[in-house]
């Protein structure tokens, strides 16, 4: 199962199109967060918000999260040893209202078991790169020893 999610402060329609149309060629579960965009997925289960618990077991249960660029989602894959693919909203296509997002995908993706992408082509050249491979073995260490182990991580990766 493919666990989509866009967070709950802004729509990202593109994102659950995007997934929804790799939906409708591929045989693989798709349940998505959607929050309150305009585009209804019609090939894929979705839920406008979830509550934490099933939000944090849908990661869990997760082949790979695909999401928003966010960094609490990362966090919260990286604690499931889930596979995550980000994706920026973009200021020109009005889906935010600055680019920070895109400028963290830059950083975002030299975290270990992180892959970015910020169109359709890239989106889904990266969910081939995480089903054709061993991805998640080689890039998501346990997170076993807790979430010090991994704020240090990102601290020490941002003091670089």
């Amino acid at each position: 199962m493919i666990f989509v999610a866009v967070g709950t402060q802004f729509p990202f329609n593109r994102l659950i199109e995007y997934m929804d149309a790799w939906a409708a060629d591929h045989n693989e579960e798709v349940i998505a967060q959607i929050s309150d965009g305009d585009y209804t997925p019609k090939h894929m289960k979705w839920e406008r918000f979830l509550d934490g618990e099933q939000y944090n077991k849908n990661i869990a249960e997760a082949s790979m999260f695909v999401s928003h660029a966010g960094m609490g989602n990362i966090i919260s894959a990286r604690e499931q040893q889930t596979p995550i693919i980000v994706m920026n909203r973009q200021f020109a296509l009005g889906e935010h209202r600055n680019d920070h997002q895109a400028e963290g995908l830059k950083w975002m993706g030299k975290l270990k078991g992180v892959l970015t992408a910020s169109n359709q082509e890239e989106l889904f050249a990266q969910i081939h790169t995480i089903q054709s491979s061993n991805f998640s073995q080689m890039v998501c260490p346990s997170m076993t020893v807790g979430n010090d182990h991994l704020s240090n991580y990102i601290a020490d990766f941002i003091n670089e």
